[in-house]
């Protein structure tokens, strides 16, 4: 599988269409990332850990109605336009430069976190057991803590992104974000 680099500046290429299949509740994912986000939640289940998609595939129209409705948010207490703007695109990416928008990235909550998006994810149970299987159904933590100088986006530990078990496992092993896999495998 050849691997897409989805960011701010980096948009998903012209001609790219994503197959989408259901992971669960309606949310959709491409065909591949799904399949493996299904047997994940299945073998998770089995561990007795309780993973929910909370966010799959959205529509770049989405990905844009998302900005403006946080932007909306935030600018109700107090921020202006563009400071709201520059709040948002931090943890938003652009339409057609998400990864949600390709249908490889899931945003995943658990039981302990009562199936909510919260910044303390990374202190329950689920999200360990992410940290210790994902790669091997090919996903892996897209925006982790501390690397927010090279992916560009504040950390997301709720944010899964679908690469490949291959690729899933070298990254894991090596502790290398997206960015820093794709330059190490130029080599």
């Amino acid at each position: 599988m050849k691997i897409m680099l989805i960011k701010k500046g980096c948009p998903i290429p012209q001609g790219f269409t994503t197959h989408l299949f259901e992971v669960a509740d309606g949310k959709m994912l491409d065909r591949c990332a799904a399949i493996c986000m299904r047997r994940m939640i299945y073998q998770a289940m089995q561990c007795g850990i309780k993973i929910r998609v909370l966010s799959a595939y959205r529509s770049p129209k989405r990905q844009s109605e998302l900005i403006e409705e946080e932007v909306r948010a935030l600018m109700s207490r107090g921020m202006c336009r563009k400071a709201a703007l520059d709040r948002t695109m931090r943890t938003l990416a652009a339409p057609n430069e998400s990864e949600h928008n390709a249908g490889l990235a899931a945003d995943l909550a658990g039981k302990d976190s009562e199936f909510e998006l919260v910044t303390d994810f990374d202190t329950t149970k689920e999200f360990a057991w992410l940290c210790r299987n994902a790669h091997k159904f090919g996903y892996i933590l897209r925006y982790p803590k501390g690397k927010c100088d090279i992916t560009g986006i504040d950390y997301e530990p709720w944010h899964f992104r679908y690469v490949g078990a291959p690729h899933a496992e070298i990254i894991k092993a090596r502790n290398l974000t997206l960015e820093e896999y794709l330059e190490f495998a130029k080599q």
